[in-house]
């Protein structure tokens, strides 16, 4: 139902507003770590990861961004490598000075030498944004609940969200920003072993808007 409402705001708002839209984009890298605990210890993988966000605001209260991920997770000992992509669509309305409710849907893949695995996740959360230094330094904390998350061979997980804080340095039309994210999944007790799931990321961008 949160999810609905939300995305009804965001979209029943998008048409009257497209005359004003403006386009932002922002490449990114990040070292990602992912580990995943199935009951026979901790299994981790650590790497870079690269990809942009392209951003269409309309207006002042309404934006759409879409982001493509990519890189490879290199295996502690052990751990297979494994490459991993992503794919994801997410909706953002501006609901007070400094706060923004966002919804949005994912598709992941992680792919190793002996397997591939997909995940569709669809989120519902907010960000908040508090200024600093005249408005050219922003404080940016986000937190979305992940109620819908499908694996093939996995059980829905009891418990998923994710969070990430960070800071955004303004200079003209080009904004540089840092960034530490986590998403945990904790999935249900089967055959008497609980997993145990989680990607972590520093992520380092630079938002541009085209002339």
């Amino acid at each position: 139902m949160m999810i609905a409402m939300i995305a009804g705001a965001i979209w029943g708002g998008v048409a009257p507003a497209t005359a004003q839209s403006a386009l932002t984009v922002a490449p990114l890298v990040s070292l990602a770590e992912h580990r995943v605990d199935a009951g026979f210890g901790v299994e981790r993988s650590l790497g870079p990861v690269v990809g942009g966000v392209g951003t269409l605001r309309f207006g002042p209260r309404l934006a759409v961004a879409v982001r493509a991920l990519g890189g490879s997770l290199f295996g502690s000992k052990g751990v297979l490598d494994r490459d991993v992509g992503e794919l994801g669509v997410e909706g953002s309305m501006v609901a007070g000075p400094w706060l923004s409710l966002q919804a949005g849907v994912a598709r992941r893949a992680y792919a190793t030498r002996v397997a591939r695995q997909t995940w569709t996740t669809v989120a519902a959360g907010a960000a908040a944004r508090v200024a600093f230094a005249g408005g050219a330094i922003h404080g940016v904390g986000r937190a979305a609940l992940l109620p819908v998350v499908s694996v093939p061979g996995l059980p829905d997980p009891g418990v998923a969200f994710r969070a990430a804080a960070g800071l955004e340095y303004r200079i003209r039309g080009t904004t540089l920003g840092v960034e530490y994210s986590l998403e945990r999944y904790d999935f249900p007790i089967e055959g008497g072993v609980r997993r145990l799931e989680q990607l972590t990321a520093l992520t380092l961008l630079l938002r541009l808007r085209p002339q």
